[in-house]
C-alpha cells in the first residue's frame, strides 16, 4: 500500500493570515484618524503590496484541474458575488438610509469574487494561448496606461492580479520546495528589507497615493506619468513576490488556527463587509464612546475589532449558517432553472417551432 499524503497546512495558514489581514486594512481608514506617515500607514502598505495577491497565487495553486475549476466558478465565486450585492444594499440602506445602486462597478469590495469568477471560468481557454503567462505579465505593466482598465466592471484589477492567479496556477509542489529553500539569515534579511520598504514607503514618501497600492486604476487617474506608472507596478510586482517568498519559508506546515480559519475565509470576507459599512459611518469606536485621542490605543482597536471578526465569523456556527444558507439558495436557485426557467424557454420554443411551420404552410398555399 502507498503511503497517505499528508496535508501541508502551510497553505491554509497562509490563507488566514491573509484573511486576517483584510479586515485590518479595510477597518484602518474607515476611523479618520488614519494617517500613511504612521504605524498604521506602515501596516496598510505592508497589506496592500501583497495580501491580494497572494490570495489569487494561492487560488490558482488550486486550480489545476481546468474543467473544474470552470465547473465550480458560478457557485464558488459568482454565486456569492450576486447574492452579497442586493444583500449589501440592504445593509447600506438600514445604516444610511439611501443606497445608490452601480451596474458597472463590483460594489463593497466584492471585486475579488468576480475576479476570480472569471479566472476560474477562463482557465482552460487561457492556458492553451500561447506564451499567455508573458501577456500577462505585460498586460499588468501597461494596465496603468490604458484608460478603459479602471473599477468598471473591476477591469483595472482583473487586469492586474491575473498574473498572480496564472503563477499559481503552473506553479508545483517543487516550485514550492525551492522557493522554501531559503536559509534563516536569508529569510530574515529578506523579511527585514521588506519591512523596511514599508516603513521607506510609509513615512519618507507618504504623497504617494494610497490607491496606487491597491491596481484599480490607470496612473493618469493619480495624475502620474505613464512611465512612473510602469516602475511603480513592477516595483510592487517585486514586493509582493518576495512577501510570498518570505511567507512560504515562516510558515508551518502543522494544522493550527489560522490554518482553520484559512478554510473558512468566505464567511470572514462576506461578513466582515457588514462591519466596514457601520465605520464608514460612525467611526473605529462605533459611536459606543469617544474616538481615543492616542494613535496607539485608536489603531489597537482596529487590530481587536478586525480580529473579533476573524474569530466570530469563522466560527464553526456562522460558518455552517454561512453554508446552510448559501448552499441552500444555490439548490433553489438552480431548481427554478432546471424546473422553471427551461420549460418556459422550452414552451416558447415549441410555440416559435410550431409558428413557424404554420407561416411556411400559408406560404406555399399562397404560391398554390
Amino acid at each position: 500500500m502507498g503511503e497517505v499524503k499528508q496535508r501541508d497546512y502551510s497553505f491554509d495558514i497562509f490563507r488566514g493570515i491573509c484573511m486576517w489581514a483584510i479586515p485590518i486594512s479595510h477597518f484602518t481608514r474607515m476611523g479618520g484618524c488614519f494617517s500613511q506617515d504612521s504605524w498604521g500607514g506602515v501596516v496598510y502598505i505592508t497589506i496592500n503590496v501583497f495580501i491580494m495577491q497572494s490570495f489569487m497565487f494561492l487560488s490558482g495553486y488550486f486550480s489545476k484541474n481546468v474543467e473544474k475549476s470552470r465547473k465550480t466558478s458560478f457557485k464558488t465565486a459568482l454565486w456569492p458575488y450576486l447574492l452579497s450585492i442586493p444583500f449589501f444594499y440592504a445593509i447600506r440602506l438600514l445604516v444610511y438610509g439611501n443606497a445608490t445602486f452601480y451596474l458597472d462597478q463590483p460594489p463593497f469590495a466584492m471585486w475579488f469574487m468576480l475576479a476570480l469568477f472569471v479566472y476560474k471560468f477562463l482557465l482552460k481557454d487561457m492556458v492553451k494561448v500561447p506564451c499567455f503567462m508573458a501577456i500577462c505579465l505585460c498586460l499588468y505593466m501597461i494596465a496603468g496606461c490604458i484608460p478603459f482598465l479602471t473599477e468598471f466592471m473591476a477591469l483595472g484589477r482583473i487586469v492586474s492580479y491575473l498574473p498572480f492567479f496564472m503563477i499559481g496556477y503552473y506553479c508545483r509542489p517543487e516550485h514550492i520546495q525551492k522557493i522554501r529553500s531559503l536559509k534563516k539569515y536569508q529569510t530574515a534579511i529578506l523579511g527585514g528589507a521588506l519591512v523596511a520598504v514599508s516603513f521607506v514607503l510609509a513615512y519618507c514618501v507618504p504623497q504617494i497615493s494610497q490607491e496606487w497600492y491597491l491596481l484599480r486604476n490607470p496612473g493618469s487617474y493619480l495624475g502620474v506619468a505613464w512611465y512612473l506608472d510602469i516602475i511603480a507596478r513592477g516595483f510592487i510586482f517585486l514586493l509582493a513576490a518576495g512577501w510570498i517568498i518570505f511567507m512560504f519559508n515562516i510558515l508551518p506546515s502543522r494544522d493550527n488556527y489560522l490554518a482553520y480559519v484559512g478554510r473558512n475565509t468566505m464567511p470572514v470576507y462576506i461578513f466582515h463587509l457588514i462591519i466596514r459599512q457601520i465605520l464608514k459611518k460612525t467611526d473605529i469606536t462605533m459611536g459606543l464612546f469617544p474616538m481615543p485621542e492616542s494613535p496607539i490605543v485608536y489603531y489597537l482597536l482596529i487590530y481587536v475589532l478586525a480580529s473579533a471578526c476573524v474569530v466570530i465569523f469563522s466560527s464553526k456556527p456562522v460558518s455552517k449558517a454561512y453554508d446552510f444558507a448559501f448552499d441552500g439558495l444555490y439548490k433553489i436557485f438552480m431548481w427554478l432553472i432546471n424546473n422553471v426557467f427551461m420549460r418556459i424557454m422550452g414552451t416558447l420554443n415549441t410555440g416559435l417551432v410550431s409558428a413557424g411551420e404554420s407561416m411556411v404552410r400559408l406560404i406555399e398555399k399562397q404560391k398554390k
